[in-house]
């Protein structure tokens, strides 16, 4: 059954302290969620070595909410379609999991192929699977289905049954957390094993590991500290980039940059098919390796004028590649496979943070022009967390070419002055994407608005002036002069610092945030301010907030969560 987002609540969740009243813990309603295909692929990835990613295909997930683009599977239904997607992944998983003697030995917990050992595969695996809610019932039932299959068949396949279970059961396919404990007015504290798999869910996207399980089972979970100790252990995993790169991605909405189709003027985009695909790559690498290796902070991951390119990336900011060690990328969208990325300086090529890296300006555009109004929008909705209203239908399209003797900025206000109604979202909006007007449609800088054209000329310069409209009292406003200027005042705003706790309250949460949330979310804004915005810190301080350990309390017979 799908739920209804409620409305966000944005910045005021912190900077209206009156909103946190301390003394009891106070949470949201928590809703019952599937697991996402990020999620899904981490986890038969960790669970069984399987690396094939069978949920790229799933039903994708639906964003939270007009203007939060973190996609769940909070508010969305289940259909007949992915009920099948899943039936036939676990099959197919199940199958190949099998189909060797060596594949077999690799997930089996002992080597003799035998009732007791099936014993030990069941009480590891799907313990494992089902995140620690596994209990005897359960382990009798899949017994079972082992015993009928493998008096039928023979002992692989009889495991092949158990893990075609396990990962069509409910408990693997979604978050269940019902809490331990009494109650605390409408919230009761998770249970070792529900915030132990909070934890997995929201640093790597995947099931606990042993040593995350063990302190579950010894009651090593129970207290901020503890449960921060965790975290600080969890991000200097390797595991922790499936996180920092699946948050980048949404938060940027980069899913589609390595599939974008540009127009043919654009020769060093019709003339590498893979360039999208590593435009993606180089910003998923700039945030992880920022945060998981550098140890930076938001104010380095706005302003940095270095980004981690390859060669191909090198000669389109038409700089010399870095010649500091490289990061090798792994990536099935790249022909090649892999590819090493190194830090590279692109400040000569007017570039400053990741939002002036060629996926968000490429992204962020149309096919044959840049789109200050797409700019903008990305700017206000995920830096400044103001939400905007959907254009209403019957609105034409923008143009797809600048009149002769015109400019892109012209062609923009006229389409924003269409009427009234558009003038009131597009001046929150197009002033902002003018700072990025020396970018054109693939994220490459130009000096002139030429558009991407190769003949004719003189081209007009380009005006990438602009300004931040306060859409209420207290909220950022200010006048910039281009990117930098723009992205180097963004850093310094505490409205946009503000913001990106609640960004990642919300992909933490898989939810929206409400009032309830005040209180966690000003301890966690405490805590990142007091860091310098150091993000691991931010990180870390929302594993030990109240919105992360409690959930809100469900009476027996209530409403399905």
């Amino acid at each position: 059954m799908a739920t209804l987002a409620p409305l966000p609540v944005n910045t005021k969740l912190i900077s209206d302290t009156a909103l946190c009243v301390p003394g009891s813990p106070t949470v949201a309603w928590s809703p019952l969620r599937r697991i996402s295909r990020d999620e899904y692929d981490n986890m038969v990835r960790d669970l069984l070595g399987d690396t094939t990613q069978p949920a790229t295909n799933f039903v994708p997930e639906s964003p939270m909410a007009n203007g939060v683009y973190f996609e769940t599977n909070t508010y969305t239904s289940v259909s007949t379609l992915v009920a099948q997607q899943y039936q036939q992944a676990a099959e197919t998983l199940a199958q190949t999991a099998v189909s060797s003697a060596t594949t077999l030995a690799a997930i089996l917990p002992c080597q003799t192929q035998d009732d007791a050992c099936a014993q030990q595969f069941i009480a590891s695996f799907a313990n494992k699977a089902f995140r620690g809610q596994f209990d005897s019932t359960e382990s009798s039932q899949l017994f079972q289905v082992y015993s009928d299959v493998k008096a039928q068949f023979d002992f692989p396949t009889g495991i092949q049954a158990i893990i075609t279970a396990v990962l069509e059961s409910p408990r693997f396919l979604y978050v269940f957390e019902f809490g331990q404990g009494t109650a605390t007015g409408n919230v009761v504290a998770l249970s070792p094993y529900e915030v132990a798999a909070r934890l997995s869910l929201f640093l790597w996207r995947s099931v606990p590991d042993d040593t995350l399980m063990q302190a579950a089972a010894a009651g090593q979970l129970a207290t901020p500290t503890q449960v921060e100790a965790q975290a600080v252990r969890m991000l200097a995993d390797a595991k922790a980039v499936n996180a920092i790169q699946d948050f980048t991605m949404q938060f940027l909405q980069l899913q589609g940059t390595p599939t974008l189709g540009k127009d043919t003027q654009f020769n060093v985009w019709t003339s590498d098919p893979q360039i999208g695909a590593e435009m993606q790559d180089e910003t998923l690498t700039n945030v992880s390796q920022l945060v998981l290796v550098e140890n930076g902070g938001l104010a380095e991951l706005l302003t940095s004028p270095s980004s981690y390119v390859n060669p191909h990336l090198a000669t389109f900011y038409g700089t010399p590649q870095g010649s500091a060690p490289g990061v090798t990328v792994n990536d099935s969208a790249l022909v090649q496979g892999q590819t090493t990325f190194v830090k590279t300086d692109l400040s000569s090529s007017s570039r400053a943070g990741i939002l002036t890296n060629g996926a968000v300006m490429a992204t962020q555009a149309h096919t044959s022009l840049p789109s200050s109004v797409l700019r903008g929008k990305l700017v206000r909705e995920e830096l400044l967390c103001d939400q905007l209203q959907q254009p209403p239908p019957g609105i034409p399209p923008p143009a797809t070419s600048v009149p002769e003797g015109g400019t892109t900025r012209a062609l923009s206000a006229a389409h924003a002055n269409m009427s009234t109604y558009c003038y009131s979202c597009h001046q929150y909006m197009d002033p902002i994407g003018f700072g990025f007007g020396h970018f054109d449609a693939t994220g490459a800088y130009q000096a002139t608005d030429a558009n991407g054209v190769t003949m004719g000329g003189p081209f007009p310069p380009i005006d990438a002036t602009g300004q931040v409209l306060a859409r209420s009292a207290g909220e950022f406003a200010t006048t910039f002069n281009g990117a930098t200027d723009l992205v180097t005042q963004l850093a310094g705003a505490a409205q946009v610092q503000q913001c990106f706790v609640v960004q990642e309250l919300r992909y933490a949460l898989s939810r929206i945030e409400t009032t309830d949330d005040a209180c966690s979310a000003q301890q966690v804004f405490a805590a990142f301010s007091s860091s310098q915005f150091n993000i691991q810190k931010l990180l870390v301080a929302l594993t030990g907030s109240d919105a992360f350990r409690y959930r809100s309390v469900e009476t027996s017979g209530s409403a399905c969560q």
